[in-house]
């Protein structure tokens, strides 16, 4: 009998694996730059946006890790570093479970990533007024911003008080501002969720125009739908990538409850090869 992974599994490994594609590598690069910058095992004041740096250093890796250091520990920011780090893994992981916005990729793992790719690029755009060094809180409040928009009626809670999840931005917001909080970085983040939720769903069906496409390496990496990697040979994990030769017409999201499951192969347009192999 095959052993079904997923959330019902016991153990850290079992709940890592758990996790969809993006989700669980964007957390745990989180985590690890997080911690090792409070623990000074790197250095955080290298790994923050500094434009000065970029520009006359060209150190450019500062245009991605300000968006993988969600904060310090101390008693200031520590609560909310927490908070930040449980909302990406709550609410990235729901929405990449479920069928994002379609901008190419059938709203699987090719479009998330786009859509994140997007969201860092118009952060350090809307950062000329914001002049923040610290980027990763603005991501996820961005990521829950579009979630919300995606699913308007599901149900969420703040401090187990339900929620629905088009009132949660909002809700969060007033939150933070009645506790005195740092709420513009809700504001920035939600700002650039909502210019995303606009082009990408707004637009598209308002005006029949569809400017946000997903670049074709991604297709090409991720294929249309959900990254499906290949199914474990004689019980040890493999790694790999789903390429599609040819894109037809959208693709299928598979089910997010059992990606690897390599009894249910589905076709991917013509031309394409089959996944979950």
């Amino acid at each position: 009998m095959s052993r079904q992974r997923g959330l019902d599994d016991i153990g850290p490994e079992s709940w890592y694996d758990s996790m969809p594609f993006v989700t669980k590598h964007w957390l745990a690069a989180v985590v690890i730059i997080t911690v090792s910058c409070n623990l000074e095992v790197l250095p955080t004041h290298k790994l923050v946006y500094v434009f000065d740096s970029i520009k006359s250093d060209f150190e450019i890796w500062r245009l991605f890790t300000p968006f993988l250091y969600m904060g310090g520990f101390t008693k200031q920011e520590g609560f909310s570093t927490v908070i930040s780090t449980f909302l990406l893994y709550q609410y990235s992981k729901q929405y990449e479970s479920g069928i994002g916005f379609n901008t190419g990729g059938a709203g699987g793992t090719s479009d998330y990533i786009f859509m994140l790719l997007f969201g860092m690029v118009m952060i350090l755009v809307t950062n000329i007024y914001f002049q923040r060094y610290v980027l990763c809180k603005m991501l996820v409040y961005y990521v829950l911003y579009v979630w919300s928009k995606r699913y308007p009626t599901a149900q969420a809670n703040i401090w187990g008080v339900p929620v629905p999840a088009n009132l949660l931005p909002f809700a969060l917001l007033l939150l933070h501002f009645c506790l005195g909080n740092d709420y513009m970085e809700y504001v920035q983040g939600y700002t650039v969720g909502h210019l995303y939720y606009f082009m990408a769903d707004v637009v598209p069906k308002v005006y029949g125009q569809s400017y946000l496409q997903t670049p074709a390496f991604l297709l090409t990496k991720f294929g249309i739908g959900e990254y499906v990697p290949p199914a474990p040979v004689n019980g040890m994990g493999a790694t790999g990538s789903n390429v599609r030769s040819g894109f037809g017409g959208p693709g299928r999201v598979n089910a997010p409850s059992d990606p690897a499951a390599s009894s249910s192969r589905h076709s991917w347009g013509n031309g394409g090869q089959r996944l979950g192999r």
